[in-house]
């Protein structure tokens, strides 16, 4: 192996010292977001009402359905989300995915305006998934929900999973399977 001295130092030694310092300065950073994105999503924790799965709910489209029915032995992912959130811009898109991939999904506008403004939102940024107006807020406050957007998966009428702001098409598709095979 090639090696020149500087200064009584290997080059390969230099090299070596900082790749394992940013190596341990990536994962101490990636230690604190995790650490920081769970103390946020416990302290945002959405409390799921008595009888919530149960309980009939209209879409947009005007039909009526519970979660219960729309998820039959598998998760459903209740997506809490605000036309006038900026964040959910991006998240709502994955949620369309996901809803496009069979997902059982159901979103709640959370104060965004009549159900024709909400509609008329959807349909300007190419979004599908069934939807629940929740044009006065008593939906999502009945869930406790204090952040948008919140993702709850519920599985046999009980909450599995929560998680607030942004997540991938691919760690949602984790916490699904993880519901659906351990939920």
């Amino acid at each position: 192996m090639f090696a020149c001295r500087l200064r009584g130092r290997t080059v390969w030694g230099r090299m070596k010292k900082k790749l394992l310092s940013g190596i341990k300065f990536a994962v101490q950073t990636a230690l604190v977001f995790l650490s920081v994105s769970l103390f946020l999503d416990w302290v945002r924790k959405p409390d799921e009402p008595a009888g919530a799965a149960g309980r009939p709910l209209t879409l947009l489209s005007g039909q009526r359905l519970t979660l219960e029915q729309l998820g039959r032995d598998r998760a459903v992912l209740v997506y809490f989300w605000g036309s006038w959130c900026g964040v959910c811009r991006y998240q709502s898109p994955i949620i369309d995915d996901l809803a496009a991939d069979g997902v059982p999904v159901v979103g709640v506008a959370v104060r965004s305006g009549s159900a024709s403004e909400v509609a008329a939102y959807m349909e300007k940024r190419g979004l599908g998934f069934p939807t629940v107006n929740d044009e006065d807020g008593s939906l999502s406050g009945a869930w406790r929900i204090v952040a948008t957007p919140t993702v709850v998966l519920v599985k046999n009428g009980k909450m599995v999973h929560y998680t607030t702001g942004i997540s991938s098409y691919w760690g949602l598709r984790a916490r699904i399977f993880q519901a659906d095979v351990f939920g």
